[in-house]
């Protein structure tokens, strides 16, 4: 994944986070979101045969970086990671 586009998540994950009332737990779920809503806007910014290819590249790498978050966080830095996404 590009810095700019996890930059782009990264931030609509927070915002995501902040609008539900910053809920610990949730994490996952709003970066998820707003790599969706990312690969969305890029399927109407890219043509379509790219668009195709980095959203499945995106969904991948998205994934990857979710799960190697979780793993390499203590149980207790849940919140905190949410902070970061």
């Amino acid at each position: 994944m590009n810095d700019e586009r996890q930059e782009w998540i990264s931030k609509r994950a927070y915002g995501l986070w902040e609008a539900e009332g910053r809920p610990q737990g949730r994490d996952e779920d709003h970066w998820e979101q707003a790599a969706r809503e990312r690969a969305d806007l890029e399927k109407v910014a890219l043509p379509e045969h790219a668009a195709r290819h980095n959203s499945h590249e995106a969904d991948d790498a998205t994934r990857a970086a979710v799960d190697l978050t979780r793993q390499s966080l203590p149980e207790d830095s849940e919140e905190e990671a949410s902070l970061h996404h």
